[in-house]
């Protein structure tokens, strides 16, 4: 099929463009690769030094009478409702409407 006149654009051939993205694939999963033992290593640090925290957490939660061990069904809250203002208006103009 012929072109229209005008800009001519150079499109790179087909087995080019496959060429490129392979390689550019190979490329990402060698960096990622490369990446991934330093990022475990953040993690393990990170992990590490999180323990201290959650420990002093721990303990301010006992202190304020909270216990982290003791499933929370033992706790009998009442229910609150939570309904924006907005909704409790429409629901009562259209119990009232109804």
């Amino acid at each position: 099929m012929k072109q229209l006149p005008g800009q001519q654009s150079r499109t790179l051939p087909r087995w080019l463009k496959t060429v490129m993205a392979g390689a550019i694939t190979v490329v990402a999963t060698i960096w990622l690769v490369s990446l991934l033992p330093f990022l475990l290593l953040a993690a393990l640090v990170l992990s590490i030094a999180l323990i201290p925290i959650t420990r002093r957490l721990r303990r301010e939660m006992e202190e304020a009478g909270l216990s982290v061990d003791q499933p929370r069904s033992n706790v009998q809250r009442p229910d609150l409702n939570i309904t924006p203002w907005h909704r409790q208006i429409r629901n009562l103009w259209r119990d009232f409407s109804s």
